[in-house]
Order: C-alpha cells, then sequence, then structure tokens
C-alpha cells in the first residue's frame, strides 16, 4: 500500500474515532509540539492549545494514533505519551492534521552506544540565542539540556511564569530545534522566581507549576517538590539536579543548612547506585565550586558540607565514571576539582554561560584547578561520547553559534 493510500485510511479512522468521542477534529495547536523524554520504543511530546481540547497524534505510514486531552487548569497544555515504537526508527508526524518539515523524531536504537548532547544556560528570546539554537540544529544533537535561566522570570507569579514560558517557546529557531530533539531542563534563579534566590522563596510552588506545565521532563521531583530528574542517552545518564527548591529549606542536626534537600539526596544516591551507564553527568544551573563574582551565595562553594556529602556519596558507593556540568555565571570553564584522594579520581566541571551576550567578567575568579576559562557570547557545551566494544571515550566542547571549537576536553576512563 502506498504512503498516501496508508494515512489515507489513518485520517479516514481518525476523524471516525474523533466524531464518535464527539471530539472537535480541527483543535488549533498554537505552541509546540516540543519534544520530550525519548527511548528506543517510546517519546513525550508536548502541545498548547487555544482552548481545551482533544489532540491527536498520528505517525505517519504507520497505524498509530495517540489522543490526550488539553485542560484549562494547565493552561491549555498536555503531553502525550508515544509508545509502542520500533527502535532506531524515523518518523514524521501530524497533530491534528497538522504537519511541518522538522516535525518528525528518530528513536533511540535498542544497542543505544552513541550520545551527542547539547548542554546551555542563560538564554533570551534575541537573535543571539537563536544563533545557538541553529548551531545546535546544524549539529544534529540527540538532546537538549537547559540548565536555568531558560527563560529569564524573576517572579513567581503564576501568569507572569505561564507567560514567559510561551514567549521563550514561540522563538521560531528554538521551536524548530525542539520539534525534532528532546529537550530536557532544570532552572535556575532567574525561571525560579528571583536572582540569587532559595528554596524560601514566596509562592515558589506557582514556579513549579508553569515548569511542570511546559518542560516534558521524565518526572518533576517527588511528592509535589523539587524538579529534579534523570535520563539517558546510548552510554551517558544524566542526573538534573534541583538546587533551588530545598536550598536553605532544611538544618542538619549540626546547623549545616541544605542545598539539595534530604528527599532529593536520598534519590540521587539511589538512583546513582542503581545506574549501570559508563558517563555519568551531575548537571544543575548552580556552579560546583565557589570561584565567582564576589558577594554572590548561590553556588556549591556556599554548601561546603553539602560538596562532600557528595564526595562522601561516590566514595562509599564507589560510583565511577562521574563529571560534573554547570551554567548561570555569564562566564564559560573548565575545572578540575581534586578530588583524587577522596573518590579515586578528580572530578571535572564544565560550565557553560550564556547562550545570550551577557557576560560578567568578574565571574572569573581564580581556581586552582583552572584547564580553561572564556567569556564567549552565544555558547554552548556539546557532549559525545562512545561506548561500545573498540571505543570508549566521553569528549565535551565548548563551542559558540559561529560553530567555533573554544575548547575541547577529553576524559579518560575512571
Amino acid at each position: 500500500m502506498s504512503s498516501v493510500l496508508v494515512y489515507t485510511s489513518i485520517m479516514f479512522t481518525t476523524i471516525v474515532l474523533l466524531a464518535l468521542y464527539g471530539v472537535v477534529a480541527n483543535a488549533q495547536i498554537i505552541q509546540g509540539p516540543i519534544l520530550g523524554d525519548i527511548t528506543d520504543t517510546s517519546l513525550k511530546m508536548w502541545v498548547r492549545t487555544s482552548e481545551p481540547q482533544q489532540v491527536h497524534v498520528v505517525l505517519k505510514d504507520t497505524y498509530l494514533l495517540f489522543n490526550t486531552t488539553t485542560k484549562t487548569e494547565f493552561d491549555f497544555t498536555a503531553t502525550i505519551q508515544l509508545t509502542g515504537l520500533e527502535p532506531d526508527t524515523t518518523y514524521q508526524y501530524y497533530v491534528n492534521e497538522q504537519h511541518k518539515d522538522e516535525w518528525y523524531f528518530k528513536t533511540r536504537p535498542a544497542n543505544d552506544t552513541t550520545a551527542k548532547i547539547a548542554f546551555g544556560s542563560c538564554a533570551n528570546e534575541k537573535e543571539g540565542s537563536s544563533k545557538v539554537w541553529n548551531r545546535m540544529n546544524e549539529s544534529n544533537i540527540d538532546a537538549l539540556v537547559l540548565l536555568g535561566d531558560t527563560p529569564y522570570i524573576d517572579t513567581t507569579d503564576l501568569a507572569v511564569q505561564r507567560r514567559r514560558y510561551k514567549e521563550f517557546a514561540a522563538v521560531p529557531a528554538f521551536a524548530k530545534l525542539v520539534a525534532h530533539t528532546p529537550v530536557y531542563s532544570t532552572w535556575d534563579d532567574h525561571d525560579f522566581g528571583r536572582n540569587d534566590t532559595d528554596g524560601n522563596l514566596e509562592g515558589k510552588e506557582n514556579s513549579r507549576q508553569a515548569f511542570s506545565e511546559y518542560r516534558p521532563n521524565p518526572s518533576v521531583g517527588e511528592n509535589d517538590e523539587g524538579i529534579y530528574t534523570k535520563f539517558i542517552v546510548g552510554p551517558v545518564e544524566v542526573f538534573l539536579l534541583d538546587t533551588r527548591w530545598f536550598a536553605r529549606t532544611e538544618i542538619s542536626k549540626n546547623g549545616i543548612p541544605t542545598l539539595l534537600g534530604k528527599q532529593q539526596w536520598e534519590w540521587l544516591e539511589k538512583s546513582l547506585k542503581d545506574s549501570t551507564a559508563p558517563f555519568k553527568i551531575l548537571a544543575c544551573g548552580m556552579i560546583f565550586n565557589g570561584a565567582t563574582r564576589p558577594g554572590k551565595t548561590d553556588h556549591w562553594g556556599d554548601y561546603p558540607a553539602e560538596y562532600f556529602r557528595l564526595l562522601s556519596i561516590l566514595k562509599r558507593n564507589a560510583i565511577r565514571g562521574v563529571s560534573l556540568v554547570s551554567g548561570d555565571i555569564h562566564w564559560s570553564r573548565v575545572i578540575k576539582h581534586d578530588t583524587k584522594s577522596k573518590i579515586g579520581y578528580d572530578l571535572v566541571e564544565f560550565i557553560t554561560s550564556p547562550i545570550h551576550e551577557k557576560l560578567i567578567p568578574l565571574a572569573n575568579a581564580k581556581h586552582e584547578g583552572d584547564l580553561f576559562s572564556v567569556g564567549e557570547i552565544n555558547s554552548f557545551i556539546l557532549l559525545e561520547a562512545t561506548h561500545n566494544d573498540e571505543v570508549k571515550s566521553l569528549q565535551l566542547t565548548i563551542t559558540n553559534a559561529a560553530g567555533k571549537n573554544l575548547f575541547t576536553y577529553t576524559l579518560s576512563d575512571q
């Protein structure tokens, strides 16, 4: 049967089904689709409509049909779970009979041995950020990780939170990229609600609600708290930490304020112990060190007990293959942490910031583990990994919107 006949048959079946259930067949999709977590057999897809509607997704040249309903209480957003897909297969998709050239995706191979992931932070809706989205698109990345300040919001007012996510998602270059590239997100201070803030911020529940509505992550924290999550691409498992929700909301018996919080620490230790990935990335918006501009307190350097707790978890569980990725400071750096005597190898931290044009030279504070430092606008990190019988490599490159590689670091086996 030709693809035209197959698609015609699918559309006819779809229309009949929708009619049976009393659904309007031409619901207007006003934002998205945005792809979320993708595996060898499944995909999450996010959309937003102009009013509460049922949304249906059809995969071209298949008889697969998926439905969901957008609701007023979620700002007319919904995430659709597509299942029963074939591994290592490219699908074009239609959403409520609409289709664009960039509406396609490819499932992961069943034997998944490679990964190409872009990490970025601090973006806005201006042309410079769009150049970065275009460069990522041209790089054929497998996934995009947003490390926060994506977008800038600076309030916990729910209406403003929602509006800013909509404005950010409406940028054509970003919309084109995430229509066929899975996006994973955490927040930092500005999208959480205020510059350099912590978990005592009033109204943070509104920020979490908006994030949950507009970011199709694999999960959103636990027990209605936090937004931490994890995902796997090939040989790489990324643990996206939430360094805002719990910060300074709990005090240990020694009077030390928390950063991640008891709940998230338990999740992280269990997740690391359970992980079989050769390469493990701990990522968050906040830098894992204290070398930054004077007076800044939102960094792991201001939570030394929490940092040493991380090292303790890695040591007592013999967790190997860990690297760090962070953002926020409007300066890009690569720093080697002197941890070999503590955990058996040196942690290397890759800081990427900004995607937009604002630099903060004072963030280039001296660190004894400096390997590279640059103030480069419109920049991001490109991670490339391979792990099979012949090759075992993890390479991270700081690159810019023009495609110039500013610094590459290859991690040896740990």
